[in-house]
């Protein structure tokens, strides 16, 4: 449920942005693509012990099976029926011996319950079609205690998002961080990042914003 960069917005203008029939147009216009795990995500999460892990708008399904290699049993949920079924034929085709470390499902994250709370929430680049924060807040339920949120998203200055989404889809800090202002969240990271997509001088310089989180453990 992640923004890519998309050519065919003219196709999808008979769908709401960011809905889930213009996220399902969105993939099967877009075969293959973006095989490598986010480097948020490497940076934020490369220390943190195993556990249980939900990725929240898994897309192509890179990021799960990053975590599923490194000890994660993951959960990956994707509004795109389309998107969710070349993640798991991709994890078949390349990675068989962690079929059993990944769920694969679709379903629309801002009504879905998750059955569980989870050691590791990662949401990165997903577009709600409700109020950021709201979806934050939905994000941060299924936290489990003395787990960690990571939430990354196109920062206001990205001007390739501003050129390519149909709509304004950047975040601002306060858009995550006030959602997680109680005595039960420690935030360990709210910052801009740069990274750079491409190769060479045609290469693309992309500004995220950064959010990670602790839940505290009740005393």
């Amino acid at each position: 449920m992640g923004m890519r960069h998309d050519q065919h917005g003219a196709e999808r203008a008979e769908h709401a942005a960011f809905g889930p029939q213009w996220w399902e147009q969105h993939y099967r216009g877009h075969a293959g693509g973006h095989g490598s795990p986010s480097p948020q995500l490497v940076a934020e999460v490369g220390d943190l012990p195993a556990g249980t892990a939900l990725d929240a708008g898994c897309g192509r399904g890179a990021d799960a099976l990053w975590l599923a290699r490194h000890g994660w049993r993951v959960t990956a949920v994707d509004v795109s029926p389309t998107a969710v079924d070349d993640a798991r034929l991709r994890a078949e085709r390349d990675a068989p011996d962690l079929a059993s470390r990944v769920s694969w499902i679709v379903a629309d994250l801002t009504d879905w319950q998750p059955p569980q709370r989870y050691d590791l929430v990662v949401s990165q680049y997903v577009h709600p079609t409700v109020p950021f924060d709201a979806f934050v807040t939905r994000l941060a339920d299924a936290v489990a205690p003395g787990g960690t949120l990571l939430v990354v998203g196109h920062d206001h200055a990205d001007q390739h998002s501003a050129t390519h989404a149909p709509e304004p889809a950047s975040i601002g800090l306060d858009s995550v961080t006030r959602s997680l202002a109680g005595e039960q969240w420690r935030i360990e990271v709210a910052e801009p990042r740069t990274r750079s997509v491409g190769h060479g001088p045609a290469g693309t310089i992309l500004h995220d914003l950064v959010v990670r989180a602790r839940r505290r453990v009740a005393d």
